[in-house]
C-alpha cells in the first residue's frame, strides 16, 4: 500500500513516496532502507505492490545485470526494462503464473523518473510518460486531485510533490509519513554503486506533514497590479525630493555682502 508522486515543474523532476509497509493487518513505517525509491544507473524507479519487486530488482541491481544499463531515454526503452524484469520474473525466479493472465501481469505498478522524463508504468507493462506530474498507488487519486489544483498555482516542485503525498496520507489509510523526495539530478547518474540501489540518494524526508503555513494564494494580476503601484509610488517619492541647492547663487550673495 503506497503513494508514489512524480512532478515536472520549470525544468526540474521531483519523485516522492511515503514509507508505509503492510503485513496482512499490521503495519511499519521504520524499516530499514524502506524507501519505496530506487536509484538506478540512469534513472530513479518507485515501486507500488509487492515489496518482494523490490527485492529482485536489488537482486538484479548488485548482480550487474545487463538490463541495469537501459538510459529510459524514452517509452520504449522504459518499457524494454520492464520486459526484460518479466522476463526474469518467469526465467529466473519462478514467481510469475502466465497461464492465468491473457497479457502480461507484473502485480505492481511503477513511476520513472529520469532528470527529464516522467513515465508511468500498469501492472500489464503499459507504458505512459507524463508531461507535468503523475502519481499511482492506493492514495493516488487524493494525490492527483491535489496535484491538478496546485500545479499551477505554487512554483516549487518540491512542495508540489509534498503536498500531493501529505494529501494521500491524511485521507488513505494505505498511506503513512514519513516521505521522501528527490530531485532527479543529471549528475547524480552514470554509474552502480557497490552499497546497493537504495544508497547515495540525496532523500529529502519529512516525519510529519507540513501543509503551506504562511502562505496566502493571491491571483497573479493583483500581484503584477500591486507591483506597479509600488513602482509609481517609488518613483513619485524621487521626484518629490527638493532639488539640491544652486551654488553659484550661494557665491554671488556672498560677493553682494561685501
Amino acid at each position: 500500500m503506497t503513494i508514489l508522486v512524480a512532478v515536472k515543474k520549470n525544468g526540474r523532476v521531483f519523485l516522492g513516496a511515503d514509507r508505509m509497509m503492510t503485513t496482512g493487518s499490521e503495519y511499519a513505517v521504520d524499516v530499514v532502507n524502506g524507501s519505496k525509491i530506487i536509484k538506478l544507473k540512469h534513472a530513479y524507479i518507485a515501486t507500488s505492490g509487492y515489496t518482494l519487486l523490490d527485492n529482485c530488482i536489488e537482486h538484479l541491481y548488485r548482480t550487474k545485470h545487463p538490463m541495469m544499463e537501459n538510459t529510459f531515454k524514452n517509452r520504449n526503452e522504459v518499457f524494454q526494462f520492464f520486459l526484460d524484469l518479466y522476463t526474469e520474473l518467469k526465467k529466473n525466479y519462478t514467481l510469475v503464473d502466465t497461464g492465468k493472465d491473457t497479457f502480461a501481469a507484473i502485480y505492481n505498478v511503477f513511476l520513472v523518473a529520469t532528470p527529464v522524463s516522467i513515465f508511468s508504468i500498469s501492472q500489464n507493462l503499459s507504458v505512459n510518460e507524463y508531461d507535468r506530474f503523475a502519481a499511482r498507488g492506493s492514495g493516488s487519486d487524493f494525490a492527483k486531485g491535489c496535484l491538478y489544483g496546485i500545479y499551477d498555482l505554487v512554483d516549487d516542485g518540491i512542495t508540489i510533490t509534498r503536498l500531493a503525498l501529505e494529501a494521500s496520507c491524511h485521507f488513505s489509510v494505505y498511506c503513512k509519513e514519513p516521505i521522501d523526495i528527490v530531485e532527479v539530478k543529471a549528475e547524480d547518474f552514470g554509474k552502480l554503486h557497490a552499497e546497493g540501489p537504495k544508497q547515495k540518494m540525496k532523500l529529502l524526508t519529512h516525519a510529519a506533514r507540513k501543509g503551506l503555513p504562511g502562505m496566502v494564494l493571491i491571483e497573479k494580476n493583483k500581484v503584477a497590479a500591486s507591483a506597479a503601484a509600488g513602482k509609481k509610488q517609488s518613483q513619485a517619492k524621487k521626484s518629490s525630493k527638493s532639488p539640491p541647492a544652486d551654488k553659484s547663487i550661494k557665491t554671488d550673495k556672498k560677493r553682494k555682502s561685501k
